[in-house]
């Protein structure tokens, strides 16, 4: 899931010494996360959205929430720190797959919270783990162990014994360039199909994209599924959640949610509401009032709950 909500800031780029793209640090005082995130370069650009890594420290708040938002793609989460907790559970291991989701997830910011990832662009997290995306959606996390991948275990060991951001996400790429030959391309179809939801972010039918790639829906709802874990419809959707949540980050008075739902492709703001609420847990405007009060603006409500139960 893409970390993203509210722009954080402090935001810094630098140069990466570890074979990258370039290091974003990103920094939110109000929760105390700090959030390092690289692009990849060369060929794992076919199948890498991005690595990171997240840190808690002191915030403005006890047990603060971070929102983990859904992106379509699948991702491998490594843990060098104290137990995470996500969504209210309390998750002990070396590491986890985070299958495919259609809901918001809340990842709590402990002080001793210290996470490396790697995300994987929609449709390539299944073909380079070797796990049926089908199978993971909605499942959460998945211990590394669960899955009998003795070979994340072994490289979460590896990650731990090493010091430095650079130096693990070196290791990593590593390790992934090691099997990206026996990774297997998904169909030119698929990738047509996500270019057109995605330059239009999820709105247009699934009839409409059927038409313009020639094929039946039943055929684009296999694909998806097979590649996702996904529907079309769903990955659709999410693309104008995600839309609408960065239109309400520019949004300023009550009366732009109606704008906000029609630019997201909705014809009514009910049916924004429904969506929008069912992915993120909170309706468009609690999650402009959280949005306000992490950017640290006067006046605002307080931060999400508590990270435990």
């Amino acid at each position: 899931m893409r970390m993203i909500g509210a722009p954080m800031v402090n935001d810094r780029h630098q140069p990466s010494a570890a074979g990258t793209g370039e290091i974003v640090d990103l920094r939110r005082p109000a929760t105390g996360l700090t959030l390092r995130r690289v692009a990849p370069r060369g060929p794992l650009r076919a199948v890498v959205q991005c690595y990171w890594w997240a840190r808690g420290g002191a915030g403005a708040v006890t047990s603060p929430v971070e929102l983990l938002h859904p992106d379509g793609g699948m991702g491998l989460m490594f843990n060098v720190g104290a137990p995470l907790w996500r969504d209210g559970v309390r998750h002990v291991g070396p590491g986890w797959v985070d299958g495919p989701s259609l809901r918001s997830a809340r990842l709590g910011v402990e002080a001793g919270l210290d996470l490396l990832g790697v995300r994987f662009l929609p449709g390539m997290g299944g073909a380079v783990l070797g796990e049926a995306p089908e199978a993971l959606a909605e499942a959460g996390l998945m211990p590394a162990e669960a899955l009998r991948r003795r070979s994340l275990v072994e490289l979460h060991e590896r990650l731990a014994a090493v010091v430095g951001f650079e130096a693990r996400i070196a290791l990593l790429e590593r390790h992934l360039l090691a099997g990206l030959n026996e990774v297997e391309a998904p169909p030119p179809l698929l990738g047509g199909a996500l270019a057109w939801l995605q330059q239009r972010q999820g709105q247009g039918s699934i009839a409409e994209l059927a038409e313009a790639l020639s094929v039946s829906q039943r055929r684009l709802q296999r694909l998806f599924r097979g590649h996702l874990g996904l529907s079309p419809k769903q990955y659709a959707r999410a693309l104008r959640v995600a839309h609408g949540r960065a239109l309400i980050k520019r949004a300023a008075g009550p009366g732009t949610l109606v704008e906000v739902a029609h630019d997201a492709g909705y014809f009514d703001q009910a049916h924004f509401v429904h969506d929008f609420t069912a992915m993120t847990g909170l309706t468009p405007s609690e999650y402009r009032r959280h949005v306000q009060w992490r950017e640290g603006e006067r006046g605002t409500v307080a931060p999400l709950g508590s990270t435990q139960p």
